[in-house]
């Protein structure tokens, strides 16, 4: 399988087109956001960690135009060539938000709402109906067509989906008096996270959302959630290194792993509630006072709906060493001592493969770096096979083409450009 590449036209005039051609009309606003690939930090969020994120130059980008009928239809043309069309009504979604409202059982314990299987047009919806509670689209938004022509490869890892509600919220914003204000901006990637983690089928990696509207294409984006802090750093690949997205062609069965991240995340947002906390990595202690709390939860509502005491000391080991990597690369990328970051890399391959239990990508590390990475790491474990591979310059051309010819999917990861509107 050759390199992956993008077409030569740009992805904003070819949705244009799309657009008109499905639906008649002119776009009313089009938006493009970038594919964002993480270094570090992506099962770490919830926690109150470190996530930093990269910006790729694949793109997507999103028409919008109005509809008066309450409906939003979906028309995506994907990467590989398919099209898909979907469409729901807002009713709907407003129903589906109501079922992932909270409640409480007899004995005051939380209940978990049914996790949300919804599609692209529920996850493009879920950010329509947000942007309305939001504030950020008008109550009297009665629908809308909106039309996805994405050149980022589904599976490899790059958030293809993320990329797209980050464009489609810029697009339905339209013609804001201040597109690029870094607060609004914040808004808008939190709406993207909050409307993804209600309506869609996958958990949200809300990092990629923040690193899509608020980074820069010459630095990666450093997101630390114990105190919401977006901050940039220098970039990892340089004339010396090169980075590339290798994937595995073809569906990842990834059901099990979903429910698992949000089990997790789960348990996570009960500690804290149980501590009163915003997050574990401000409480102090947090590894032996959760523990001590869940066996009491144990003891006295029985183990049912929760982690058992081996799972939760392992999810907890992870999430603070892996704090501490990422902090670990955050210094060695500012202070620009490259060498430190691939043993940190490494290790943190290591670990999501055994004390966190996802190896979904374990092997493809292993190969990548058997044929010359200096590091190779999970592009996100659990939700694809996928892996970011850091390969020196000298060796890049050779690696890059030995694994295509094995029939691996090969993206060069050239730097990107921030979400920005286009009319």
């Amino acid at each position: 399988m050759p390199q992956w590449t993008a077409p030569s036209t740009p992805v904003v005039d070819r949705a244009r087109t799309a657009h008109r051609d499905a639906i008649g009309t002119e776009p009313t606003h089009i938006a493009s956001a970038p594919a964002t690939w993480s270094l570090i930090g992506e099962h770490i969020d919830h926690f109150g960690g470190i996530a930093i994120m990269g910006l790729a130059d694949l793109r997507a980008a999103v028409a919008v135009s109005p509809r008066d009928d309450g409906t939003v239809s979906v028309c995506c043309l994907s990467a590989d060539g398919s099209t898909t069309k979907d469409f729901i009504a807002l009713e709907k979604v407003s129903a589906l938000a109501a079922e992932q409202q909270p409640s409480v059982d007899s004995e005051g314990q939380p209940i978990a709402p049914p996790a949300p299987k919804g599609g692209l047009a529920a996850r493009l919806g879920g950010v329509v109906y947000t942007m309305i509670n939001r504030q950020l689209l008008s109550r009297e938004t009665a629908g809308a067509d909106i039309t996805v022509v994405t050149d980022i490869p589904d599976n490899a890892g790059l958030g293809a989906a993320a990329a797209i509600d980050t464009a489609t919220a810029l697009a339905l914003l339209g013609g804001a008096d201040e597109p690029f204000d870094a607060p609004l901006r914040a808004r808008l990637a939190e709406v993207c996270s909050q409307a993804v983690g209600t309506f869609a089928r996958f958990p949200a990696l809300r990092a990629r959302h923040s690193a899509a509207l608020r980074g820069t294409g010459e630095s990666v984006t450093i997101i630390d959630y114990a105190d919401g802090s977006v901050t940039q750093a220098p970039h990892a690949v340089n004339q010396d290194l090169v980075a590339y997205a290798l994937a595995v062609p073809g569906d990842f069965d990834c059901e099990e792993t979903i429910s698992d991240i949000r089990a997790r995340e789960r348990f996570i947002d009960d500690a804290c509630h149980a501590f009163g906390t915003e997050s574990l990595r401000l409480l102090p202690d947090a590894p032996q006072r959760v523990l001590d709390w869940l066996a009491a939860v144990h003891k006295i509502h029985g183990p049912d709906n929760q982690p058992t005491i081996a799972q939760a000391t392992a999810w907890l080991t992870f999430y603070a060493e892996e704090t501490q990597r990422a902090q670990g690369v955050a210094r060695a990328l500012r202070s620009r001592r490259g060498t430190e970051l691939f043993p940190l890399l490494t290790q943190s391959q290591s670990a999501l493969a055994t004390v966190y239990g996802f190896d979904s990508a374990e092997k493809l590390a292993q190969l990548a770096t058997a044929r010359g990475a200096a590091a190779a790491r999970s592009a996100h474990a659990g939700t694809s096979t996928a892996v970011i591979a850091y390969v020196p310059s000298t060796k890049a051309t050779n690696f890059a083409a030995d694994l295509a010819e094995d029939g691996l999917l090969v993206v060069p990861l050239n730097a990107g450009a921030p979400a920005a509107t286009d009319s």
